[in-house]
């Protein structure tokens, strides 16, 4: 990184900031003008939004006029969704099967990764240089706990850049993983980003030797980690962050009491990473509206009011203009706040998330001691297979999972069952713990409660 492009950073930065104060009438003002740029250019460029918005005059038309979309429907009309005609859904397969390819720029300007097919068979996901870059510039701005922002804190960072762990399954090309392969180029000198896996024996020392200022981890793994806070020994440690999985507000309590520090409940999504930022006083997490638009809306699309709990989300990323995600339909329930926090950022406030559940098995390592392996493991080597419509993994007891697979229609020949268990142990599950794998007709949500889970243990933490 450039001395200008330090400099460039630190000042966007410091606007992100400024932003986050600025009242709702004006900050809306904003995502609306660049809503409006963004509708116009998915409209002239992709031949899937054309014929979407056609008999709209996108001049004069409300964000509710415009339809939603599904992820279905834009796996299905994939190369036509994209505004780069360059661009196609084999060649983007192609580049994903070597691992060589993780931090490296497709065509030299574009990100690869795909969506982990929790709901549902995987999406590709490409983004641009300014997309990553804001995304990085919003962490920095908005998602840290207890720092101003601005090029007073860039000149200290310069001094001693901040030690960013990121503890995750593996490298791969889900979409969080991806862009963080970038984070070390885009924020040097600010940073120094280090990756971790949840399946690497020496996990605990070697967290403990780079002693973090920011630990960046999914809901289940940083329970296990509470665990070990005594070993860890952080000493500089001033945030953590969830990342991915539902933060229940006991384990919130329980992480936050072992490290005593503020845990940052950020909630986003493959397709929009850089949707909010966890409020570090009042909890919950702030929606970056003015480069995001989320709509909390019921079964009709219609807006639920803030306190009541929706049945989804319409989400709208205001950066990526190659394959616009514009009104793009996700099955989470949230709750949008009523009341101010007292951070002071004044962007829209998600109160709580009701529709993820937090998805862990609980195993007993060697030693004895009772750690999580968080769901994410099935997901990555499940979307291996490339066949599977849907999954259930459910651990009926502390050495035993049951995996029901319901196959993509028109799947044919067996299951590569040996592969997908060896997949599954090299990611961290033990080989004393069996896995039974069933390719079942169909699978469906709990009738009792409506939600579909992909992930349940019938084993208690301890």
């Amino acid at each position: 990184m450039s001395l200008v492009h330090a400099l460039r950073f630190a000042l966007r930065t410091d606007r992100l900031g400024q932003v986050a104060r600025w009242s709702d009438a004006r900050r809306d003002r904003l995502a609306a003008r660049r809503l409006r740029r963004l509708v116009a250019f998915a409209a002239r460029r992709s031949r899937f939004y054309r014929r979407l918005y056609r008999g709209i005059d996108l001049r004069r038309c409300r964000l509710e006029d415009l339809p939603p979309v599904t992820k279905d429907m834009l796996r299905e009309h994939f190369d036509d969704v994209l505004t780069d005609p360059l661009l196609k859904r084999e060649d983007l397969s192609d580049f994903v099967r070597y691992p060589a390819n993780l931090g490296t720029w497709y065509r030299s300007r574009y990100t690869v990764s795909h969506t982990s097919g929790s709901q549902g068979p995987p999406l590709f996901i490409v983004q641009d240089r300014a997309a990553i870059e804001l995304l990085f510039s919003l962490m920095s701005a908005r998602a840290n706990a207890g720092t101003k922002p601005g090029p007073l804190e860039g000149l200290r960072r310069l001094r001693e850049p901040a030690r960013v762990a990121v503890v995750a399954l593996h490298r791969g090309f889900y979409p969080s993983a991806a862009a963080f392969e970038f984070m070390a180029a885009e924020t040097a000198p600010f940073t120094n980003v280090q990756w971790f896996s949840v399946a690497e024996a020496g996990l605990v020392p070697r967290l403990a030797d780079f002693q973090p200022h920011s630990l960046v981890a999914y809901a289940s793994v940083l329970e296990g980690l509470a665990l070990e806070a005594e070993r860890l020994g952080f000493r500089h440690l001033r945030q953590i962050a969830n990342s991915s999985e539902q933060l229940t507000p006991r384990a919130r309590r329980r992480i936050e009491a072992a490290f005593g520090v503020t845990v940052m409940d950020h909630y986003g999504m493959g397709e929009c990473l850089f949707l909010s930022d966890g409020c570090p006083t009042d909890g919950g997490a702030h929606v970056n509206a003015d480069w995001a638009i989320l709509e909390n809306v019921d079964d009709d699309h219609r807006p639920v009011p803030p306190g009541e709990p929706g049945r989804k989300v319409l989400v709208t990323n205001l950066a990526n203009r190659v394959q616009p995600f514009i009104r793009y339909e996700v099955p989470d329930r949230i709750v949008m706040a009523t009341e101010p926090c007292r951070c002071g950022s004044r962007l829209p406030r998600i109160g709580r998330i009701e529709g993820r559940s937090a998805e862990a098995v609980w195993i007993t390592s060697a030693d004895g001691r009772q750690r999580p392996l968080p769901g994410v493991l099935f997901h990555d080597a499940i979307d291996h297979l490339g066949r599977v419509r849907e999954w259930r993994a459910t651990q009926t007891a502390a050495d035993r999972i049951r995996l029901e697979l319901e196959l993509l229609p028109g799947g044919r020949g067996a299951i590569d069952v040996p592969a997908l268990v060896a997949r599954l142990r090299s990611s961290g599950l033990p080989e004393r713990v069996q896995v039974e794998v069933e390719t079942v007709p169909g699978l469906g949500p709990d009738p009792r409660t409506g939600k579909f889970r992909r992930v349940i243990s019938h084993v208690a933490p301890a």
